[in-house]
């Protein structure tokens, strides 16, 4: 069992007031380049991305589509922008607070309208393209839509009618996954700020007089502290921990001497999100936990092992939906508590394109069309169930495929920490 819970490997370098590491302008330049190549390809005019807050973190997967041809997404509202094959894109706005903000960022890529309402985004969605010069019956790719809300959508139905709307989520979703350099960097960033989120809250539940909700506390702030945004997690504090939680309500208002604590971050960096689940343990772990808790970590360590460039993306679910059917007391569909066992991370929690192929609900019948694994994809690896006596059992962490195979990039100590 580990007892180094309150370091991680290498401290973040935080110099408040100095600029920190982001994608360059380059970068993104390069990366709408391939985007056009794509609109060309498939004959769009256009494409007329919508997408939601970013604080709605992992409730939210269209805020992603924006940050990912802007550079740049707005916490609490939402925005929507106009992309032509050639030209100046538009980037729709509400208040005076995110004008500004994708003013300094994101510029570069065209003009930033205010609209002041989401209910008018549809009509000056259209009124871009006009200026652009793109006729009507043009090809439109629409890209997130489905978490408009219902009169808003009904504003671009009719307001982008005249042209003929193609759904476009699965071009910039297929995009997403061929990822440059920068893009590691910042997903390595958000994978270390997990690991001290998890060595923040594991310190704090070794504090005599610990509670719940103080636990959570010092997980989330010590995230926003190292520029995480959202910087969140869930937590489960007992003896059996049936479940997760998620809200002070919920939580004890103490930690017993003999109680489980298990931690699952939710952090993300300019966009990117990571993710490191623990399970730590007040007093001396049983001999059963023990005995799970290095179950948990061979399934991780299969996992890794077929995450090989060129290899289905299905593949890693199935070793590991496999191994837990091998162990767990309970199937999938009768365990009091089982969640999805992997899925990938990105600008979104859950990448939209490698979301079917790591279900262990998808559609086998389209494994031979499915996406594979490439160099710089990056997934997260929790399996979990429920053992009688023991509750949930987790461990989670970040793994970056390589052109030689994977590597973790959480550096937490992995297994069992004695709190």
């Amino acid at each position: 069992m580990n007892s180094n819970q309150g370091t991680f490997a290498r401290p973040l370098d935080v110099r408040h007031g100095e600029p920190q590491p982001r994608v360059s302008e380059l970068a993104l330049r390069t990366r709408i380049q391939r985007v056009r190549d794509a609109m060309t390809t498939e004959g769009l005019a256009a494409l007329v991305v919508f997408g939601s807050p970013r604080a709605l973190g992992s409730r939210s997967r269209t805020a992603g589509y924006i940050q990912y041809l802007a550079g740049w997404m707005s916490r609490p509202t939402a925005a929507a922008l106009v992309l032509p094959r050639d030209g100046a894109a538009s980037i729709l706005t509400l208040g005076p607070h995110d004008t500004r903000e994708f003013a300094l960022r994101s510029s570069w890529l065209g003009d930033v309208i205010r609209t002041g309402d989401v209910l008018r985004h549809g009509t000056a969605a259209a009124e871009a393209l006009v200026r652009a010069g793109i006729e009507p019956g043009s090809r439109i790719g629409l890209v997130g839509v489905d978490e408009l809300p219902h009169p808003a959508y009904r504003a671009v139905e009719a307001a982008l009618g005249p042209y003929e709307l193609i759904d476009a989520e699965g071009l910039l979703d297929r995009l997403r996954l061929t990822r440059d350099p920068e893009e590691v960097d910042m997903l390595r960033v958000s994978a270390r700020i997990s690991d001290a989120m998890i060595a923040a809250g594991m310190a704090e539940a070794s504090r005599p007089g610990a509670s719940g909700p103080s636990i959570m506390a010092e997980v989330e702030h010590r995230g926003r502290l190292l520029g995480a945004d959202p910087a969140a997690c869930w937590l489960a504090v007992g003896e059996a921990p049936p479940t997760t939680y998620f809200e002070f309500m919920e939580l004890p208002n103490g930690v017993g001497p003999s109680d489980r604590v298990q931690i699952g971050t939710t952090a993300a960096y300019e966009g990117y999100f990571g993710q490191c689940l623990r399970m730590g343990v007040r007093g001396r772990a049983s001999a059963q936990l023990t005995e799970f808790s290095d179950i948990l970590l061979s399934i991780q360590d299969a996992a890794l092992e077929a995450m090989k460039p060129g290899t289905p993306l299905h593949v890693v679910s199935d070793v590991i939906e496999s191994m837990i059917d091998e162990h767990a007391p309970y199937s999938r569909s009768s365990d009091p508590f089982r969640f999805q066992s992997c899925h990938g991370l990105g600008l979104s929690y859950s990448e939209p394109g490698m979301a079917e192929s790591l279900s262990p609900a998808r559609d086998r019948s389209r494994d031979a069309s499915g996406i594979c694994l490439e160099p710089n994809m990056v997934i997260e690896v929790h399996p979990n169930f429920t053992v009688p006596g023991l509750g949930c059992i987790v461990a989670g962490d970040m793994a970056l495929v390589t052109a030689q195979g994977a590597e973790w990039i959480t550096e937490s100590p992995r297994g069992l920490w004695a709190i």
